[in-house]
């Protein structure tokens, strides 16, 4: 896949978990329009009482904003390879990038501060340890 389609469906998974939040809102509304009898009410409440149009189309560019990022820089890096994720992980961006925070050496790197080597490699400015020889030198 292409970096463009990593991006294009990250914001399509994004946009979808606002279009199921109008869904629930419009639902709700069905429901309120009716009586308990199934008839439908003389005075229905309007729309806007349950979908709040301003907000959604504030938050589906928000969403599919982050999606696409999220997807985007996940699928031209490698992490993910397919259209099922780049979607899945348009969908869940928020929660990934929030729980990526919370990982201690990406909140150091997102700081300015790097991180300690992990496994024994060397930090910046260090020589890196060199063999001695076949036997090891010991």
């Amino acid at each position: 896949m292409n970096w463009w389609q990593f991006g294009l469906l990250g914001a399509g998974g994004g946009l979808s978990v606002e279009l199921l939040a109008v869904f629930r809102g419009c639902a709700q509304w069905q429901a309120a329009r009716r009586t308990p009898t199934g008839r439908r009410r003389a005075k229905p409440p309007a729309l806007r009482q349950f979908v709040d149009l301003s907000a959604h189309a504030c938050l589906a560019v928000v969403r599919a904003s982050i999606g696409a990022t999220t997807a985007l820089l996940f699928g031209a890096s490698g992490q993910i390879s397919g259209a099922y994720a780049a979607v899945a992980l348009g969908v869940c961006a928020p929660a990934v990038l929030a729980t990526l925070g919370a990982v201690p050496q990406v909140a150091q790197f997102v700081a300015g501060s790097a991180p300690a080597p992990v496994g024994g490699g060397t930090a910046p400015g260090e020589a890196p340890l060199e063999a001695t020889g076949h036997g090891g030198g010991q």
